[in-house]
């Protein structure tokens, strides 16, 4: 099914409100990827990006090769299976209708994941087991959320996670526990959320305190699915970032006073690095809009 884009499909604030939660929920592995109006959209974002920014969109360890290949396979397997409608084989490549695009696909490529991501609209990621954990090794990272790509490859599960305040002691042992128990019959997807004042995907550095009350804001929210794969043992990790303005979360019941509220209790280290305070006066503008539109709602002309 291809999914229209141009309304918010995800709005997780309003099932977790808290920013930092494991929120993992089995997947149906015909669900892995979502295809939508963006498709084309995102295809050639992450060709710009790589252009523009190069290792720091695409890198992969040399030992990640059979990891990359296997994923690549699988991906084309449920493009093709599970979204015929957006997706079909053209010669030694894959073409989208929905996205207008064609990526050649070769054995002897030696990006499999870079050809990988070309395919779909989400950021893939392939988390490697090694002597010292679940290490990054190898990504195409064209819509980062406050990381940077060199800065982690290569790197365990701890450091990767290391800017976010409070994850060591909420999350990150059962992150690695999860690693090691997940299972390639059950993969599993969870969101993020995070507000913006901008209409930008690529974001590898933390939010600058700039925002004053007439500032547009945008909801940015990553859907985010985990999948062992079954012959190298390494695990996929897909995200896929949709961003929309605020304002289009005012048609539903609730979703601003919600946000507004889970802004509020996010605790102060979190919020400052998530950027909270500087939009909040921003944010308080949308939610008088929105109460002035529920209950005084505007009389059409006679």
């Amino acid at each position: 099914m291809i999914h229209d884009d141009s309304v918010p499909r995800h709005i997780p604030h309003l099932a977790t409100p808290e920013v930092m939660s494991m929120g993992l929920r089995p997947l149906d592995p015909g669900d892995w990827i979502e295809t939508d109006t963006s498709l084309s959209h995102f295809h050639q974002h992450t060709l710009a990006m790589r252009q523009l920014h190069g290792h720091a969109v695409y890198a992969a360890l040399p030992g990640s090769l059979e990891a990359q290949q296997e994923l690549l396979s699988l991906l084309c397997g449920h493009l093709l299976e599970d979204h015929a409608d957006a997706y079909r084989r053209d010669g030694s490549g894959i073409s989208s209708a929905a996205g207008g695009f064609h990526v050649a696909l070769t054995e002897a490529d030696p990006e499999p994941l870079w050809q990988a991501s070309l395919l779909v609209a989400d950021d893939l990621v392939i988390m490697q087991p090694s002597a010292n954990g679940y290490l990054l090794a190898a990504a195409s990272l064209a819509s980062p959320s406050h990381w940077r790509l060199q800065d982690k490859l290569g790197q365990p599960i701890r450091a990767v996670h290391d800017p976010i305040p409070g994850i060591h002691r909420q999350l990150t042992p059962r992150i690695e526990r999860f690693f090691v128990h997940i299972s390639p019959e059950r993969p599993v997807s969870r969101f993020n959320w995070a507000l913006q004042s901008d209409p930008g995907l690529f974001h590898p550095a933390a939010p600058e305190a700039t925002a004053s009350s007439d500032t547009i804001l945008y909801y940015r929210v990553e859907r985010q699915t985990l999948r062992r794969l079954p012959c190298s043992g390494a695990i996929a990790f897909t995200i896929r970032v949709f961003l929309h303005p605020l304002a289009a979360l005012s048609t539903v019941p609730g979703a601003i006073d919600a946000l507004v509220s889970a802004v509020d209790a996010t605790p102060p280290a979190l919020a400052r690095y998530k950027g909270f305070p500087s939009l909040r006066d921003a944010l308080e503008q949308y939610r008088l809009k929105s109460a002035a539109e529920i209950h005084w709602p505007r009389r059409s002309p006679t």
